[in-house]
């Protein structure tokens, strides 16, 4: 089974720090466990499959895919033109090798082709080395940091 992710874009954060500072703060509880939420207009389709093969919701902030949390569920909320998804993810942050991506509208699905490699569990400062992250990612990647 091809595991299904989804990809979201980052708003009102500039930074990986400032969006893990928000995800620390807006907790709620989901199935008896701590959770944050990404708010939309639509749930996916494939919402099933996307829990099956343990998916996740790749972020992208200021036009880089940087991070992922795992996707825990899925709940439509409200009626009519106030309905509403709630996509439940887990608050661990796994910070991933740092792509560009352009803007774009609402989730989009995301194949296991195109996902960037995790890096691990981030934590807020850990980006303060003077360096671009995707500077970093590299000479990570290449054994040097």
């Amino acid at each position: 089974m091809m595991t299904l992710h989804i990809r979201k874009l980052v708003v009102g954060a500039e930074t990986l720090d400032e969006f893990a500072e928000i995800q620390k703060r807006d907790r709620v509880k989901y199935n008896g466990q701590s959770a944050c939420v990404i708010r939309t207009r639509f749930m996916p389709k494939q919402a099933d499959e996307i829990l099956a093969g343990g998916g996740s919701a790749y972020r992208v902030i200021k036009g880089k895919m940087c991070c992922r949390q795992k996707i825990l569920g899925f709940e439509m909320v409200g009626e009519g033109k106030n309905k509403s998804c709630r996509i439940y993810i887990d608050p661990e942050i796994i910070e991933t090798a740092h792509m560009p991506h352009r803007p774009f509208q609402g989730w989009r699905y995301l194949k296991p082709a195109d996902v960037p490699p995790d890096i691990g569990p981030y934590k807020i400062g850990s980006h303060k080395t003077g360096l671009p992250p995707e500077m970093a990612a590299e000479l990570r990647d290449a054994g040097l940091l």
